[in-house]
């Protein structure tokens, strides 16, 4: 019998598995096929093409397939911002080049940090294709099983610097601990997940937990946040017309989001005037 699958939740899941194998150049942490990357014992010096030699993805949720896509070239895997925004109004974000973006397929286990397995592993290079930034992925049943991990990784690396309660919806939260050469923030929020049967059969809804890894080099931290910061002109090209960027109540310097952002960025988060993002106000995992 066939199932299908639908995920709601406020971030993009999906899992997968990478092969990795060695440089002599760049050693990395997998030496072995099938062994997951251990995030924790990571130096940014892994070579990164080598870990995604195998499977890769174009766009999220498009694996490459060379018969289809002809050639992997660096324009593929160029690292772009893109949102309905960006889009609509032909923006290239970054404006200057920065680097690239290796994504895995769906497959199973690509890395894992301590006790964390997770099932999706991004990573941002810089222009010579070493590594500043990993964001993983993972998704549990058991939300309890979540909440341990969390709490064993606060035990080991202390109380976060920035905790925060992002939206309601989904119960999104944020917890960034900043270490000597490395930033990391984990993300939290639940999704329905809704199977369709065959046969007549009735949909199933289920409850997932999913926890999100963000692992930033701090020599590249303020880079990468100017990556995502669009200076405007005074005029710009919209529907065949010019344009002020104000007509569309941008900041002459805008910033687009992506996963890689920290969310400590956000001035609205950290100053929180009025409570709203107080992580206090989370509710409390079933």
């Amino acid at each position: 019998m066939k199932m299908l699958t639908i995920c709601f939740c406020s971030f993009l899941l999906m899992s997968p598995l990478l092969q990795s194998c060695n440089s002599a150049d760049h050693p990395s942490p997998v030496v072995e096929k099938n062994t997951a990357l251990d995030l924790e014992s990571i130096n940014f010096t892994e070579s990164v093409p080598a870990l995604y030699s195998t499977h890769i993805e174009v766009e999220d949720g498009v694996r490459y397939d060379s018969a289809r896509d002809g050639q992997l070239t660096d324009s593929m895997l160029r690292y772009r911002i893109s949102n309905t925004m960006t889009d609509a109004m032909k923006l290239t974000v970054p404006q200057q080049d920065f680097g690239y973006l290796f994504r895995s397929p769906l497959m199973d286990k690509p890395a894992r940090f301590q006790n964390i397995y997770f099932q999706k592993l991004s990573t941002l290079t810089d222009k010579n294709k070493l590594p500043v930034a990993y964001y993983a992925e993972a998704e549990f049943q058991d939300a309890k099983e979540r909440k341990q991990l969390i709490e064993a990784f606060k035990k080991k690396y202390g109380p976060p610097v920035y905790s925060f309660f992002i939206s309601a919806e989904f119960n999104q939260c944020s917890y960034e601990w900043q270490l000597k050469d490395r930033t990391i923030q984990i993300e939290t929020s639940n999704g329905i997940s809704v199977t369709f049967g065959g046969n007549d059969t009735a949909a199933k809804q289920s409850k997932y937990y999913s926890l999100d890894m963000l692992i930033i080099n701090n020599k590249f931290k303020s880079a990468i946040h100017d990556a995502h910061i669009y200076e405007f002109p005074d005029k710009i090209m919209y529907n065949g017309k010019l344009h002020s960027y104000k007509d569309f109540q941008f900041e002459k310097k805008q910033v687009f989001r992506d996963r890689f952002l920290l969310n400590s960025t956000n001035d609205g988060y950290v100053r929180d005037e009025f409570g709203q993002f107080d992580i206090n106000r989370a509710a409390e995992d079933e």
